[in-house]
């Protein structure tokens, strides 16, 4: 089966740098543009073309900031992963998985650090490898915000107890003495409670693999306002004791409703709701401390965005010493300078104000090691991603990309800011 076309005419500036040997394409003037109708690799090639002789003429303005040097190929940048997390989602979320590479038609290849994408054919374009990557990153930040490792003595009991009442937690042997679950707090507690001689079951608890990639494997309905005799009925959805009004807290936004300890032991970890994962407080990240992020726009328009200017983001992170929270405290590390842009209209300075929050907490860079560069103690990017070019399409970071502001504005939601 072919792939659907996503794009099916591209937009080109001036008019007389359209020109195509292909007997397939059609040309048209609008205004002072050109416009090119054909195959998506056709017009994809006739643009790139267009792109690489109108930056040597030095007419247009197309920004490499933290690509990789590019020849005839489009580079699909891999993505850096926890090797417990991608355990995790390897078995337990493999189905999603090869949702996305058959969807896509490509292949991922994972080894210790990261995960690559290129198209399954040799002659396959990269812009699905492109979507693949964008598709995987809200998987794998979905599942990395509520999951856990916890580390146990080994023994047989403990294997068999887990692997027959909690089938959705996941077992690593970490060595001849101990072994490692990952999972969920709620099932990773339920286990706790199991394991220290409560007779309790726990058949009804579903399994991640049942439900849907964004679902919580265990639900309860809890209406805002319930009467003093259903809420004594009710069971805390940590421990299943029965909850006593006087020492339970219902969440605000979800209104989820927990044992006072079960829940002060769950946001000791994480300031997240157990079950939904709605977060309470402000997330902190690892970003260095010191940086700058200014804005600035101009009356140029981004391709897909005709009617509106551009907001220029410029975000500068100076060298230092890492603190604490970072890979290796105490070791210098390399800051860095960067610049996104952003459609000046409606959805574009909504997108602007939590970019700008997500900066205050820290959240948009981090220490780590550059895919580009190959270097280490280098400041880059903390997955909420940024549009570093004007132009190019979504394999080069750039507009037009129709679907980026509804992604871009995912990704931090993922991290509490909405």
């Amino acid at each position: 089966m072919s792939l659907p076309q996503i794009f099916t005419a591209v937009s080109l500036h001036p008019a007389d740098s359209v020109s195509s040997k292909s007997t397939t394409v059609k040309h048209r003037h609008e205004d002072a543009n050109g416009v090119a109708s054909g195959s998506f690799r056709e017009a994809e090639d006739m643009y790139r073309s267009v792109i690489v002789q109108t930056t040597r003429n030095g007419s247009r303005d197309v920004r490499q900031e933290e690509r990789p040097a590019q020849s005839n190929s489009l580079v699909v940048q891999p993505v850096k992963v926890d090797g417990i997390v991608m355990d995790y989602i390897e078995v337990m979320k493999s189905k999603e998985l090869d949702i996305i590479k058959k969807r896509n038609a490509v292949i991922m290849k994972r080894d210790e650090r990261y995960v690559t994408f290129r198209p399954m054919s040799p002659s396959g374009n990269s812009v699905h490898a492109q979507f693949a990557r964008e598709q995987f990153i809200t998987l794998y930040q979905n599942i990395v915000t509520g999951l856990q490792t916890r580390t146990y003595d080994y023994s047989q009991g403990i294997i068999k107890r887990c692997q027959s009442e909690f089938p959705e937690l996941l077992i690593t042997r970490k060595d001849e003495r101990q072994l490692q679950l990952t999972g969920n707090f709620i099932s990773l507690e339920r286990f706790e409670t199991l394991l220290n001689g409560s007779t309790r079951t726990y058949s009804h608890y579903q399994t991640p693999n049942t439900t849907k990639v964004n679902d919580t494997p265990y639900k309860q309905t809890v209406k805002k306002q319930k009467s003093i005799d259903q809420a004594k009925d009710e069971a805390c959805p940590i421990c299943l004791e029965t909850l006593k009004i006087s020492e339970s807290t219902v969440l605000s936004k979800c209104k989820h409703r927990f044992c006072k300890d079960c829940l002060e032991r769950a946001f000791h970890l994480k300031p997240t709701c157990p079950i939904c994962g709605e977060i309470y407080g402000s997330l902190t990240g690892t970003q260095p401390k010191g940086g700058s992020m200014t804005v600035s726009s101009d009356r140029s328009s981004l391709p897909g965005y005709e009617n509106y200017g551009t907001i220029i983001i410029s975000y500068h992170i100076p060298s230092g010493r890492q603190g604490a929270e970072h890979p290796n405290p105490g070791m210098p590390y390399q800051g860095a300078s960067r610049i996104a842009y952003l459609p000046n209209s409606k959805e574009g300075i909504k997108v602007l104000k939590l970019l700008q929050r997500a900066f205050d907490q820290r959240l948009t860079f981090t220490i780590g090691h550059s895919s580009t560069t190959g270097q280490n103690n280098v400041v880059t990017w903390n997955d909420i991603h940024h549009k570093t070019s004007r132009y190019g399409g979504p394999t080069s970071y750039g507009y037009p990309d129709p679907d980026y502001l509804k992604r871009v504005q995912d990704e931090l939601k993922a991290k509490g800011i909405d």
